[in-house]
């Protein structure tokens, strides 16, 4: 994963924030983003404006716009195929579930767990989510 790109790419491994509730969201919730040396929080993806490769554990219906932003600035999305795969990963790594320590997980983990999603990709699990 970050060992097969250039140095000069930004890569982000994020920790999604559940949206629940759309105004908690705006004021509470932040998704939890490693760099590949610090986390830090953002509220909205897009405001990863120097990344080359995000990625993410969950797609929520409320991210779709973000998401779809990001994929037309060229910005590779990866989505984590199953989320019961942290769960794995933290045993394996002896870590408590925290959303910083998931955002962390994903650097040190070969990328078989994500696939690269794209414009449909991005509609059809929103989509699938609306339901």
């Amino acid at each position: 994963m970050a060992g097969d790109v250039d140095c000069s790419d930004r890569i982000y491994f994020v920790d999604v924030a559940i949206p629940a509730d759309k105004k908690k969201r705006r004021r509470d919730k932040m998704h939890e983003v490693f760099d590949g040396s610090r986390v830090f929080r953002v509220r909205r993806l897009t405001e990863l404006e120097d990344a080359d490769e995000v990625y993410i554990d969950a797609i929520f219906p409320l991210l779709y716009e973000e998401l779809m932003e990001l994929i037309e600035r060229g910005v590779k999305v990866s989505l984590l195929r199953n989320t019961r795969i942290l769960k794995r990963l933290r045993e394996e790594d002896h870590v408590r579930k925290s959303d910083e320590a998931d955002a962390r997980l994903f650097e040190h983990h070969p990328e078989e767990p994500f696939q690269a999603a794209d414009n449909q990709g991005v509609e059809a699990a929103t989509a699938h989510q609306h339901v």
